[in-house]
């Protein structure tokens, strides 16, 4: 979880409360976060270490935190009403930054007093956000600028690497955009986002100034110091709502220190608009479905109390129902749950009393867990180190890069990320990937996983099935069919299993170094010779071998068959 450094004195005058440090650390506690640390300052300060939950990027500084506080202990309730004032300021997206980062967001804020805590607080703001919400500058990159230094109307656009001539924060001299990614510290770091383009998206003004080059760099024409006033704010990335979203936690919390949010006219080639939007969203929810969740009998009035203090708003709508209005910086709400957390949230976690179980229970492990268990225990016992991966995945991991022509994926409808739009149909993929990120690890690389896999069945109600499964690579300057073939075989040969051994051909594997796996006359697995096509589609040097196994398979022939 990210972590953020708060002044305690600017806290506090933000909430409008002194608080003592203990009361400080129960109440972040209670609203999602921890006090890790309070380090006196010499000017009696404390530098306060607070570690946010993940699902709160709104919280990641002292402005959006203090704005929480503030709902939790009742000095403000409900949504926070924040003004925009239409927008003076044009900003137009040309259609050749569309292949590139073709999703992007404006906005202006005035009448910001800085000084250098504040200006770290933003840049603080802008790079938690980078590097949890953004994915690294990947989803989601922003651009903080001095507009006052600069002349509207702004153009986004894509130019060739040479061509783009400016000096980037941090330098003295000017640099090509090429020169950027190759030596220029944010673009060593970054510049694998792009440098596969053969243009790179640019943010000039109408005079020509370059103000950004997403993902990458900021302009030093622009940058923000103790002087500036007025902010002009861009948010490029790959999707639309995680880009708007991010804009608004931006602008809000700016606001919370008394700037005035000024919207930007955007002329997109495909979607013109004004931003940023702070349009509520809304969502109804069954009060017996709340009760249910926090165990307690609360009526609609104290439901919507609870509500208010985590900085939403609530109206009844029916004799059980209620709709609950939430504020365009949270992105936190995907389900009726979410809503119930905020009202335990807002209720009290510390007033919530632990209840006896009516009836006494004793637990113990399922058949399916021990199995599993031993099946891990064999292959440590066999010089693997067991990785956990990803449910979910892509087509691209789980299809293409496997060299298969088509596989029968469950897809996300609204994926958040284009790394995350299928829920994974085996595990070897992730493996391969796995091996691809630790290249620089000694080798042999020995890796496997016992996880899950989805598989789409119509016979069920929610039209999928869980199934376990077992699987491993063998990664090595030199490696064979015959390396994994012992490891199958001793594994089932420890668990007590009948098997047989069919060739096979499969287009993830070496033709005339595959073969199937049967139990009980069925197909339960496949092991071989990874293809050096896939190995090619994941960066992976060396020979490779691997395996994966059905674990309902092995369990209902072990069931079926102990003594």
């Amino acid at each position: 979880m990210p972590t953020i450094q708060v002044s305690y004195k600017d806290l506090c005058n933000l909430i409008g409360k002194s608080l003592s440090l203990e009361e400080l650390e129960d109440i972040i506690l209670l609203v999602k976060g921890e006090l890790e640390d309070a380090t006196p300052q010499p000017d009696g300060d404390y530098e306060l270490s607070i570690e946010i939950t993940s699902d709160r990027p709104d919280m990641l500084s002292a402005e959006g935190l203090a704005r929480t506080i503030k709902g939790f202990l009742e000095i403000e309730l409900g949504i926070p009403k924040y003004e925009v004032a239409p927008p003076k300021i044009v900003a137009r997206v040309d259609r050749s930054v569309l292949p590139v980062r073709p999703c992007v967001a404006f906005a202006v804020v005035r009448g910001i007093k800085f000084n250098d805590y504040l200006i770290r607080q933003i840049m603080q703001l802008q790079e938690k956000l980078h590097e949890t919400y953004g994915r690294k500058r990947r989803k989601v990159s922003i651009g903080i600028h001095d507009l006052d230094k600069v002349n509207p109307p702004f153009k986004y656009f894509a130019e060739d690497p040479d061509k783009i001539r400016f000096v980037p924060l941090g330098e003295t001299k000017e640099m090509s955009g090429r020169e950027i990614l190759e030596k220029h510290p944010k673009g060593v770091t970054y510049g694998h986002i792009i440098k596969d383009f053969n243009r790179y998206p640019l943010i000039i003004d109408r005079d020509g100034n370059v103000l950004s080059m997403p993902p990458i760099i900021n302009s030093i024409v622009t940058q923000v110091t103790e002087q500036t006033r007025n902010l002009f704010i861009d948010v490029t990335g790959t999707e639309w709502d995680a880009v708007l979203y991010a804009l608004n936690i931006i602008v809000t919390n700016l606001a919370e220190r008394g700037g005035k949010i000024e919207a930007v006219r955007v002329e997109h080639p495909e979607r013109s608009f004004v931003s940023p939007d702070l349009s509520l969203k809304t969502m109804n929810v069954n009060i017996d479905f709340i009760n249910k969740i926090l165990g307690y009998q609360l009526d609609a009035p104290q439901i919507i109390r609870c509500l208010k203090k985590c900085r939403l708003d609530a109206e009844l709508v029916s004799e059980n129902e209620i709709r609950v209005y939430i504020p365009a910086y949270r992105t936190d709400f995907l389900h009726p749950v979410d809503i119930a957390e905020e009202v335990a949230i807002g209720f009290g976690y510390n007033r919530i009393e632990p209840e006896t179980p009516p009836t006494l229970t004793f637990g113990k492990e399922l058949d399916d867990a021990k199995f599993c268990r031993k099946i891990r225990d064999i292959m440590v016992g066999m010089g693997f180190q067991e990785v956990y991966f990803y449910v979910m995945s892509s087509e691209d991991i789980q299809v293409h890069k496997m060299n298969l022509p088509r596989l029968e994926l469950v897809t996300i409808l609204n994926p958040t990320s284009q790394e995350f739009t299928v829920l994974r149909r085996w595990l070897l993929p992730g493996l391969l990937l796995i091996l691809s990120r630790n290249s620089h690890v000694p080798l042999p690389h020995k890796i496997f996983e016992v996880g899950d896999v989805v598989e789409i069945d119509e016979s069920l109600e929610n039209k999928t099935r869980n199934v376990k499964h077992v699987a491993a690579v063998i990664s090595d300057h030199s490696t064979s069919y015959e390396d994994i073939q012992a490891v199958v075989y001793a594994l089932l040969r420890s668990l007590g299993i009948e098997f047989k051994v069919q060739a096979s051909e499969h287009p993830s594997f070496i033709n005339g170094r595959c073969a199937t796996i049967l139990i009980g006359g069925k197909e339960a697995g496949i092991m071989g010779e990874v293809n050096p096509e896939v190995l090619m589609n994941f960066g992976i040097e060396n020979p490779t071998t691997a395996f994966e196994l059905d674990i309902d398979a092995l369990l209902a022939y072990w069931k079926a068959n102990k003594k």
